[in-house]
Formats: structure tokens, C-alpha cells, sequence
């Protein structure tokens, strides 16, 4: 309990007994295809160059040409880097609008997240022994394992280590919902698994419901996907806290995470 006289205190001796778990994967890391990350260094030097050419003269004009490289110590300034990546690049959160149009016909940015659903306690399920490709609810008995994790009362953050390259199914995503839950996280790149089998399925049955099933249903029921995540096999089954917030991209509907875990030493 925290004491009644300083919660802060009380808050912050209950975070320093906790492990600290980092579930999160490099914004480098991202499937081959055509959003690969790019990140560009201008080095100290370079920088201090950079800083006399280009930003000088909009921040303090009445200084060019009496103030240059060589006046930094060592004649290095800022090391910078610059990123070009997806925002599905390492861990991040896909929001609704990711998913396609909605049935509620709402632009699902990231930005319009409610902050509190990326601070809760965890579920973790490992399936990550299943030989099947796909994560089904013969393998997760999801109302049981949410009134173990959560009770009765509240909900929190679903975590599904499949080992990388299972799909998760469309209604494993509905069960979870149906108990209260809108962020579920995986370790795989995509909810919906490897994307040549479902195209496969889709070329051998012409059926469209093999397409993305998982993402699909975000379309008739709002959720969030954590996706890339790392270390969920260092995680109990439940007794645990997330904390996975999106960074702000505005008219974004995804954006990078640093989600960690915060795990009781005891546990």
C-alpha cells in the first residue's frame, strides 16, 4: 500500500522493488521490403560546419562570418541523425485507422489514443510451443486467462508470445475484446502472421476472409496492436505492469513504442 500521507514516494519505492523489462525492439528493425529504415549521421565536425551554414543564419544573422567551425572546441559541434522509417519500423502500436476503412467511419490516429489504455497491468500468453501457424482459442482460453490475470473488475494489456511467426487469429482478437480488452501485443511483425500463406489461401479459395483476418476485425471494433515486441518470454503469466506509449505523429495511425514491463522482484 502506498502511504496515505505521500503517494508519490509510496509510488516511486513500489517502481524501484520492480524489474524493469524492455519489450521493445529497434526502430531498425522492420521485414525486408520497400519501408526499410534509413538513418543518415552528420558527425561533430560535419556538425559544427552544418550549424555555421544552416542554422547561424536564421537563429543569429548578425554573427555570420565572425563566429565559425573552428571557434567549437575541438571544432565539433552536435552529432545528428536522421531517420526515415515506417512507423510499424521495431515496436510501435498500430491504431484503428491502420486497419482500412471503418465501420464507424472514425479516422483512427494515433494521436487520438487514450493514454491510460497503454498503462495496465499484464497477461502474458506463450504459445510459442505451438506447432500450429496459426493461434486459435483451442490454444488460449482467453475468459479464463483474463479473470486470472485481471478479475472481475477491471482489464489490462494482453501480451501473446507466439515465438515470431504465428498468426494470431481473428478470434482470439474478438475474445479479448468481448473481455474488455483493446491492446493486445505479440513478438510477431504482423498479428495476422507470415503474408504468403494468407495471399496462398486467398489464391487457392478466392475467399477474402483469409486476407489480414485479425487486422479486419479492427475495423468493426476499435483496438490496438502492439507489434515487434521482444523479451515476452522474460515475463510471469500475470503480476506484471505495461507501459507502451505512442510516441505523437500528427495524422498518423501508428507510431513507435518503448514498452517496458515492470516486474515485481519477487515475481
Amino acid at each position: 500500500m502506498m502511504p496515505a500521507d505521500n503517494p508519490v514516494a509510496g509510488l516511486a519505492e513500489m517502481i524501484d522493488a520492480c524489474r524493469v523489462i524492455d519489450l521493445s525492439s529497434d526502430v531498425g528493425n522492420h521485414a525486408d521490403g520497400p519501408f526499410g529504415t534509413e538513418i543518415d549521421v552528420l558527425e561533430p565536425v560535419p556538425g559544427a560546419r552544418f550549424f555555421c551554414e544552416k542554422v547561424l543564419p536564421k537563429l543569429a544573422p548578425h554573427a555570420v562570418g565572425k563566429f565559425g567551425p573552428d571557434d567549437f572546441p575541438e571544432s565539433a559541434f552536435l552529432r545528428h541523425e536522421m531517420v526515415r522509417a515506417s512507423t510499424h519500423a521495431g515496436s510501435h502500436i498500430d491504431a484503428p485507422g491502420h486497419y482500412g476503412p471503418s465501420d464507424h467511419h472514425k479516422p483512427g490516429y494515433i494521436n487520438d489514443a487514450p493514454l491510460r489504455s497503454f498503462i495496465g497491468p499484464g497477461l502474458m500468453c506463450d504459445v510459442s510451443e505451438v506447432d500450429d501457424h496459426e493461434i486459435t482459442l483451442r490454444h488460449i482460453d482467453v475468459p479464463t486467462r483474463v479473470r486470472e490475470g485481471f478479475g472481475a473488475d477491471r482489464s489490462g494489456i494482453a501480451l501473446i508470445h507466439t515465438g515470431g511467426q504465428k498468426a494470431i487469429s481473428g478470434e482470439v482478437v474478438e475474445a479479448f475484446l468481448d473481455a474488455g480488452i483493446t491492446v493486445i501485443g505479440t513478438d510477431g511483425a504482423s498479428f495476422d502472421g507470415p503474408f504468403t500463406p494468407m495471399i496462398d489461401t486467398y489464391l487457392r479459395t478466392g475467399d477474402k476472409a483469409a486476407l489480414w483476418p485479425a487486422h479486419m476485425v479492427g475495423r468493426k471494433r476499435s483496438y490496438y496492436q502492439l507489434e515487434r515486441l521482444e523479451n515476452l518470454a522474460s515475463l510471469p503469466r500475470t503480476g506484471f505492469l505495461v507501459i507502451a506509449l505512442p510516441v505523437m505523429i500528427d495524422g498518423a495511425t501508428a507510431a513507435w513504442t518503448r514498452a517496458i514491463a515492470l516486474v515485481p522482484e519477487n515475481e
